[in-house]
């Protein structure tokens, strides 16, 4: 469309909070058709939504670069300036923020639509008053109407973040500002939401919904919130006066100033602006009365290209768009991502090559108009250009599906921090830019659907993100309902422990130890704790009350390795137990947690747990509760008393080492006491099989450490009888004994006891008489062929002990032997016969030893100079005797042999087997010679 006379224009112009917006629409929608052209996706789509509420969904459509809504009857078309179709003839055209043709980089777009978007109508103008004389000069048909705000903006001054009123906007300009700030407001507030040109329209709805409705009370933005966002601001306060422009750090100016200070106070309310802290040295007095009083400087010229290049050939394109303008208020527009991106791509061979085809050169500009959502720069961006370009100018002219698809689906990931989520959506946005165009790829309508439900998706999962970082609802909650109110909060216990106030989880209650929750911050843990102490004293004095009155099903002991021995509730410790006046009277130390409960509660629970612990040692192991009593009692013999108080201290359990002299010393009608009381006097130990079961073992375990002030030591499992390997101090108070190369259990050492003392009163008793009847007289007569056989069947040493039991066990060969010494047992013979004889337990030898000063290594030992006879030599194995040597069958003996006892059995054999078998027929052969 041409700018004519007989189109009437108008300009509205004014500072922000004016009505402007408001008014355009009232005028789209007073005529048959129309549209508005606006800076932003974001406030297309919302003005698209008001004018849908009006018109209904059929007659309006929303075309923006990365989404089209365009409804095959639509007469009102809202977007964004860069794809407004200015050739559809409509009777009204409305153009917002008419002043951002100021812009270096899309200025230029702001500026030909203002001079060549038309309606048959009506033509609204919409910006601020400082485009005045830029409109009066390019368009001299223009009526001005100059529109006044419509409340009162204010300077506030400077202010702390943690002082700022509610329901205030931050300002800054860069992503690690807004972040680091939002994170401090988290902190002071309970967080805030955020706002930024980078987010997808979803996410900034969803971010400003949450403002909006008061989840927050703070706003966290760019300078994005100045582009008509309508928001309930009552304070704007700047973080920074400076940015980057893209091309250098510069102040920002006072239109840039006024436009975002004027998002504070909406219609008839009234709003303020000021700094956090000093930025910058803060405004200057100039500015805010500028800002203040709505003057703003007059902008002196706009950019400008030339929108209608010809394509006739490369090199034509590119000077058609570095054509200067022929209007004074108009300069050359600096060089936008496109131009830069044709540039780059003029180099390439091919481009260069195909730079005389029309159409070639037409589809180039054509795709190099997409936008580098991803801020990549123009060489990375022209890399997607020239791809997209081949396919366009190649076969049968559209992009290649597989190679969207494997973009698209590279993309639907929705984890990550925010800057992952932030970059995806910017990557998808490109695509569904792509899918918008239906000349550039087949099937657009299902491609357009696909990216739009993963940018969705993502928007979804960046706001979360967005929400977890920098938004704690809770604290916010508890802070708004600071004070006397908190007391009326309603709040709820979970089945799970879970403390919610007002419906928001605050942390968990085990037992009546109170928690944070693990995912609030070190800093929060204080007001957190103070706001659990306060909503539930009546909820801990209820579970004090059951645990006082309550049976002992829910009461239980812990006795976990590495820790001290404690008691719980319901699997939660309530107490601890810490050394009392005897082994079964520990004390009870009431967990911290219990503190805060009356006094008479924490006595109640006390007195509880005492008799909790009473009956359980009276059923798990009451001979321990019994030798207690029986220690102190008068009527029990002296001796006895001694020895069940050494019991006693031992937890139930001694070695018979320690204790010998005591037992040696009770009279014979002593000792059945205390077998009477159950306990097993063994070869090497003291005990009672009861206390040997695993609740006892465990409750023995316990007491013990808390007499000793240790924690509880790892205990064998349950039903284990060999240990090779554990804590010494666990396998001794579960009733291991060491033996050689592990540890068994002391009732399986008695046992094994018992059956070696078995075997030797079988061995030593007397044989089974002689058959009645018998004939004497053939023993006469063969006498000394019985001799001969007696000699020759001579029994070997000791006796036999069957292993069998001790390898039930598990016991090897070496552990076996060495506790059969402890017994008193020793081996005697060849090893291989497992021949064994009973010497007896060895006492300690208590006489003190002399040292001998040896006088010489050849000095004869004391009393051989006066034999002449030696000794034999003694073996070297411990406690082992050599046995006599045999006479030799060559050597006359000096005396005859004795004759046998007629009152001692004969003797039996040596078996074929044994090397004394030979010996004995030698013996037999000399007797017949001599």
């Amino acid at each position: 469309m041409t700018s004519s006379s007989s189109q009437p224009v108008k300009a509205v112009l004014g500072p922000t909070n004016t009505g402007k917006t408001h008014l355009a629409v009232e005028r789209l929608t007073a005529h048959s058709s129309g549209m508005i052209g606006f800076p932003l996706r974001l406030l297309a789509r919302e003005v698209y939504d008001r004018v849908v509420a009006i018109k209904g969904e059929r007659q309006v459509a929303l075309v923006t670069g990365e989404e089209r809504i365009i409804p095959p009857d639509a007469r009102y078309l809202l977007g964004t300036m860069e794809a407004l179709p200015i050739e559809r003839d409509v009777a009204f055209v409305g153009i917002d923020e008419a002043q951002l043709g100021a812009d270096p980089e899309r200025g230029h777009v702001f500026t030909d639509r203002l001079l060549r978007a038309r309606g048959r109508e009506e033509t609204m103008i919409l910006g601020s008053a400082s485009i005045r004389g830029l409109v009066k000069n390019l368009i001299p048909e223009a009526e001005i109407i100059t529109r006044p705000r419509f409340s009162t903006l204010s300077y506030a001054g400077t202010s702390k973040l943690s002082r700022l009123p509610k329901r205030s906007a931050i300002v800054a300009f860069s992503a690690e500002e807004v972040y680091a700030i939002a994170e401090m407001l988290r902190r002071f507030s309970g967080g805030a939401a955020v706002v930024m040109g980078a987010l997808s329209p979803k996410t900034r709805n969803a971010q400003v919904a949450m403002f909006e409705a008061g989840e927050v009370d703070y706003l966290v933005a760019t300078d994005a919130i100045g582009m008509g966002l309508n928001l309930d601001v009552q304070h704007v306060a700047f973080a920074s006066l400076q940015k980057f422009d893209g091309r250098r750090l510069r102040r920002l100016t006072i239109a840039e100033m006024a436009q975002i200070a004027g998002r504070a106070g909406r219609h008839q309310q009234d709003g303020s602006f000021g700094t956090v802290g000093q930025p910058q040295g803060g405004f200057t007095p100039e500015e805010v009365a500028a800002i203040e009083g709505h003057h703003f400087p007059p902008l002196p010229s706009l950019f400008w290209r030339n929108p209608t290049p010809g394509f006739g050939s490369l090199d034509q394109l590119l000077a058609d768009l570095a054509q200067p303008p022929t209007a004074p208020a108009l300069r050359p527009a600096p060089e936008a991502v496109d131009i830069a991106v044709l540039k780059h791509l003029a180099g390439d061979m091919e481009v260069r090559a195909r730079g005389g085809d029309f159409d070639a050169v037409q589809r180039l500009w054509d795709i190099c108009g997409l936008p580098d959502f991803e801020q990549l720069g123009a060489e990375h961006h022209s890399r997607t250009v020239l791809k997209l370009w081949q396919w366009r100018t190649s076969g049968d002219g559209m992009i290649d599906p597989d190679w969207f698809a494997r973009r698209l689906a590279k993309l639907n990931d929705v984890e990550g921090d925010i800057d992952q989520l932030a970059s995806r959506i910017a990557a998808v946005r490109t695509l569904c830019f792509i899918a918008q165009r239906g000349d550039w790829i087949a099937g657009a309508a299902g491609w357009t659907e696909q990216t739009q439900a993963l940018e969705s998706r993502l928007s979804d999962a960046l706001h979360a993100a967005l929400a977890q970082r920098f938004v704690d609802r809770r604290l916010a909650l508890l802070l708004r309902d600071a004070g006397q109110r908190n007391a009326a909060l309603p709040v709820a216990v979970g089945p799970d422990g879970t403390v919610a106030v007002d419906g928001e989880a605050i942390g968990t209650l085990k037992g009546f130890q109170f928690k944070v929750d693990p995912v609030a911050k070190a800093s929060d843990h204080r007001m957190l704790l103070a706001a659990a102490e306060k909503h539930l004293r009546a909820e801990l004095a209820r579970r004090a009350s059951a645990l006082a009155e309550g049976d002992d099903s829910a009461l239980s002991l812990i006795a976990e390795p590495g820790a001290p021995p404690r008691l719980a509730w319901h699997g939660h410790a309530v107490a601890t137990l810490a050394k009392g006046p005897t082994l079964v009277q520990p004390s009870v130390l009431v967990d911290p947690s219990l503190r805060r409960l009356e006094p008479v509660q924490v006595q109640a629970i006390t007195e509880r747990l005492h008799r909790f612990i009473a009956a359980q040692l009276a059923r798990h192991a009451g001979p321990l509760a019994a030798m207690g009593e029986a220690a102190g009692d008068l009527f029990t013999p002296p001796r006895v008393r001694a020895l069940l108080a050494a019991l006693t201290d031992n937890s139930g359990m001694i070695g018979r080492a320690a204790v010998e002299d005591q037992l040696n010393a009770l009279a014979a009608d002593e000792r059945p006491q205390l077998r009477k009381l159950g306990f097993t006097i063994g070869s090497l130990d003291i005990f009672h099989p009861t206390l040997l079961k695993p609740e006892a073992v465990r409750w023995r375990a316990a007491l013990i450490a808390a007499q000793q002030g240790s924690p509880v030591p790892a205990l064998p499992p349950h039903g284990a009888v060999l240990q090779k390997t554990g804590s010494h101090a666990g396998l001794t108070i579960a009733g291991f004994r060491r033996c050689a190369t592990g540890w068994l259990r002391i009732d399986m050492a008695e046992k094994l006891a018992r059956q070696a003392h078995a075997a030797r009163m079988q061995a030593s008793a007397p044989p089974t008489a002689p058959i009645a009847g018998s004939d004497d007289h053939h023993h006469d007569d063969h006498g000394a062929a019985d001799e001969t056989e007696g000699v020759a069947a001579a029994p070997p040493p000791g006796f036999v002990i069957d292993p069998a039991l001790a390898t039930s066990l598990g016991l090897d060969e070496e552990t076996r032997r060495g506790l059969l010494g402890s017994f008193g047992f020793r081996s005697v013979g060849e090893p291989a016969l497992q021949r064994w004889r009973w010497s007896g337990l060895r006492k300690p030898d208590k006489r003190p030893r002399r040292k001998q000063r040896r006088k010489g290594a050849d000095a004869p030992r004391k009393g051989a100079a006066n034999s002449d006879v030696r000794r034999p030599p003694v073996q070297q194995g411990k406690g082992k005797r050599r046995a006599p040597e045999q006479p030799r069958a060559d050597k006359p003996r000096a005396d005859p042999p004795r004759p046998p006892r007629a009152d001692r059995p004969a003797r039996r054999g040596a078996s074929p087997n044994s090397p004394f078998a030979g010996l004995a027929a030698l013996l037999a052969e000399s007797r017949k010679d001599g």
